[in-house]
């Protein structure tokens, strides 16, 4: 079964934020993680085959984007 979440989340600086977090941006068979930037928003959606394996990731993401946050 695949799992999907969506994180939405304004940004003092969209663009760099997504950017820095454009690393974390995988394709593999049983994870996906794309981020996008539209104004000062950024989106990042997430496909994962297992819930524990999203809410990680999730996890990970989020604390990546306070560190990019607290940088700028």
């Amino acid at each position: 079964m695949m799992c999907e979440a969506t994180l939405t989340t304004d940004s003092k600086d969209g663009r760099a934020v997504a950017k820095s977090l454009n690393a974390d941006n995988v394709r593999m068979d049983s994870l996906t993680v794309k981020t996008t930037v539209v104004g000062s928003t950024i989106v990042s959606h997430i496909e994962s085959q297992s819930v524990s394996c999203l809410l990680s990731t999730v996890d990970d993401l989020l604390r990546c984007q306070m560190t990019s946050e607290s940088l700028i």
